[in-house]
C-alpha cells in the first residue's frame, strides 16, 4: 500500500503530560508502516465540552506517513492509549493520559461508527486549528472534506443510510423545509447527543401547500442551511429536488385521522396529508432509529405519532422544546417575512398562552375560562387577525369537554397582514411547565 500522509491530535492531561506524548510518539515511530515526520509545538488548552474538573491538556498535531489502513492505525492509536493508562471504554470528556484522534487521512472521507475522518469537530478546536496551520494544512480545503455530505439523490441517501446501518450506527433523522434558525438546530443537536450519526433533511414539500399559499415564496438558501447544519452537528443534509422525491408516475398518497382534524387541518385542507406522505417516503428511505420534531407544530407531531403508529415504522418520535426569540415570538422560517409593526405585535401570542398557564398556576380549572383569558389578550392587539383558539388534551390534541380540565395544550393561529406580504404564526404552550421551562 502507499504512503498515506496523516494527521493525528495529541492531547494529555494527567500524569507528565510532556513525556507520555514523546513516548507515544516514540513508539508510534517504531510501529512498522508508520513514520512520524514532524510534531506541532505542544500547547496548553482546557476541557471542551462538559466534564468533571481536570487539569489542563497539553496538546498538539502530528503528521506521519503511513501504509497502514485507517482502521489499523486506529487500532494501533488505541493501543497505544491503553499503554498510557487510559481506561477502556473511556468515558466521554474524562481525564486521560493520553489522546490520539486521526484527524485526516489523506484527502479521504471516512464515515464508519468507529472513525470518522476528516475528525468532525476539528474546526471548534484551536488547539487542533493552529497546530494543523503550523504545520502548512488549507484548513479551506480540509473544510470541503467535512461533514455533513450533501445529497440530493434518493438512492445515494439509501446506501449512505444503508452503510451506517451495516456498520451498527445509531441514526436520528431531523426533517426540516430548510431556511433553519436556532430551532431547527436545536432539533440536531439532541440528536447529536443521542445518535451516532445525524441526518437532516432540506425539502420544502409542495404537497403540504394550497393552491393560494406561500410555495413559490418560501424561503430557500440552502447554503446557509448546510453552514448552520454543520454547525449543530449534523453528518449529511438530504436536499432533494421535487423531481427527485416524486417522479412522474408518483402515485401514493398517506391519509391521516382524527389528529388531524380541526385547527391546521380546517384552516389548510389537505396539508396534514401532503405532511405524512412526505414524511413517510423519508422514513422508509433513511430507515432511522430516531426521528426529531420541534413541538411548535404540535398538531403535525401528532398526525406523524399516529401515522408511525399505525403503518408500523421501527422508529421511536422526540418531541423538542420550542425555541423562542428574547422576547417570546416562537422560531420560525417565516419570522423573516414579519415588517417592523407586526413583528412587534407578534408577541401577541406567546403573552396570550402565558396568560392562560398563569391562570391555570392560580387556580383556574375552567376550560372556557382559560380560553376567555387567551382570546382577550389576542384581542387586545388590532394587527392580529386570529384563525383559532383551542385548548386539547396533550399528546393526541384530542378535544377537551367544557368544564375542568386537569392540564392541556393551548394552540393558538394569526395572521399579520400589515406588512409587504402577510405571514401566519401558529404557536402553542402546555398548561404545566415542562422540566426544560422549571
Amino acid at each position: 500500500m502507499r504512503e498515506i500522509t496523516v494527521h493525528l491530535g495529541l492531547g494529555s492531561n494527567q500524569g507528565d503530560r510532556q513525556t507520555i506524548l514523546r513516548g507515544a510518539l516514540e513508539r508510534l515511530g517504531a510501529v512498522p508502516g508508520v513514520r512520524v515526520v514532524r510534531v506541532s509545538t505542544l500547547r496548553e488548552s482546557e476541557l471542551v465540552g462538559q466534564g468533571p474538573p481536570q487539569g489542563a491538556f497539553l496538546n498538539g498535531v502530528a503528521e506521519l506517513c503511513t501504509s497502514l489502513s485507517a482502521a489499523a492505525l486506529l487500532d494501533v492509536c488505541k493501543a497505544l492509549e491503553v499503554a498510557a493508562g487510559r481506561r477502556v471504554p473511556a468515558p466521554r470528556n474524562h481525564p486521560r493520559p493520553l489522546d490520539l484522534d486521526i484527524l485526516t487521512y489523506g484527502t479521504q472521507r471516512i464515515d464508519s461508527r468507529q472513525l470518522v475522518v476528516p475528525h468532525p469537530r476539528w474546526r471548534e478546536r484551536a488547539f487542533v486549528t493552529e497546530p494543523l496551520q503550523e504545520l502548512g494544512v488549507d484548513l479551506d480545503l480540509l473544510a470541503t472534506l467535512t461533514a455533513p455530505v450533501v445529497i440530493d439523490d434518493p438512492a445515494a441517501l439509501a446506501a449512505r443510510t444503508a452503510a451506517w446501518l451495516e456498520g451498527g450506527c445509531v441514526i436520528g433523522l431531523v426533517p426540516t423545509m430548510g431556511a433553519l434558525h436556532a430551532g431547527h438546530q436545536s432539533l440536531v443537536q439532541r440528536a447529536r447527543q443521542e445518535c451516532d450519526r445525524v441526518l437532516l433533511t432540506v425539502f420544502v414539500n409542495p404537497l403540504q401547500f394550497g393552491p393560494n399559499e406561500d410555495f413559490a415564496a418560501y424561503p430557500r438558501d440552502l447554503a446557509r442551511d448546510v453552514e448552520l447544519a454543520q454547525q449543530a452537528g449534523a453528518d449529511a443534509v438530504f436536499a432533494p429536488s421535487v423531481g427527485q422525491m416524486y417522479d412522474a408516475s408518483f402515485a401514493s398518497h398517506v391519509g391521516v385521522g382524527a389528529e388531524a382534524e380541526g385547527m391546521e387541518g380546517a384552516v389548510r385542507p389537505g396539508h396534514f396529508g401532503g405532511v405524512a406522505t412526505v414524511v413517510a417516503r423519508l422514513l422508509a428511505m433513511s430507515r432511522p432509529h430516531v426521528a426529531y420534531f420541534g413541538e411548535k407544530d404540535a398538531q403535525q407531531l401528532a398526525v406523524i405519532r399516529r401515522m408511525v403508529r399505525d403503518l408500523g415504522f421501527p422508529l421511536r418520535l422526540v418531541g423538542c422544546p420550542i425555541v423562542r426569540e428574547a422576547d417570546g415570538l416562537a422560531m420560525s422560517s417565516r419570522n423573516v417575512y414579519l415588517g417592523p409593526e407586526d413583528r412587534v405585535a407578534s408577541t401577541v401570542l406567546h403573552r396570550a398562552l402565558l396568560s392562560a398557564r398563569h391562570a391555570f398556576a392560580r387556580g383556574e380549572r375552567d376550560r372556557d375560562a382559560l380560553l376567555a383569558r387567551v382570546r382577550t389578550v389576542l384581542a387586545s392587539e388590532p394587527r392580529a387577525a386570529v384563525d383559532y383558539v383551542e385548548l386539547r388534551r396533550e399528546g393526541d390534541l384530542a378535544l377537551l369537554p367544557a368544564g375542568e380540565v386537569a392540564g392541556g395544550r393551548v394552540l393558538v393561529a394569526a395572521r399579520f397582514t400589515a406588512g409587504a406580504r402577510p405571514v401566519r404564526l401558529i404557536d402553542n404552550m402546555s398548561l404545566l411547565p415542562g422540566p426544560e421551562e422549571l
